[in-house]
């Protein structure tokens, strides 16, 4: 059985995760999630591996400059993590630079 997880932890590089002053700050609250498909010549050939990104949430809850930070290996999972997170949204009014989600792609349940 495959199986996608996602580290549920978000990571903030550096200071400043959320743009408001720290008495007001808040996190960012994910509403929309899709979970990235596996891709078909990675099962076939039982390939396992993991993603990371780092992207900003903008004030309208969009995901944006993504980019690809780590993976292994490299060039097979990417894409269905990208295709993912096309359709993420967080919740409006809260914008935040600098986070990071981990992908792993494994095979065994």
């Amino acid at each position: 059985m495959k199986k996608i997880s996602s580290l549920m932890a978000i990571v903030a590089m550096g200071a400043g995760l959320v743009a408001a002053p720290a008495a007001l700050a808040q996190e960012p609250e994910l509403v929309e999630v899709a979970a990235p498909e596996y891709p078909r010549g990675a099962e076939r050939r039982e390939l396992e591996g993991y993603v990371t990104v780092r992207y900003n949430i903008t004030d309208t809850g969009e995901i944006a400059d993504v980019e690809v930070v780590e993976q292994t290996p490299e060039g097979v999972f990417d894409r269905a993590v990208l295709r993912a997170l096309e359709s993420w949204r967080y919740a409006p009014g809260v914008t935040a630079t600098g986070i990071e989600k981990r992908f792993d792609f494994n095979l065994g349940s």
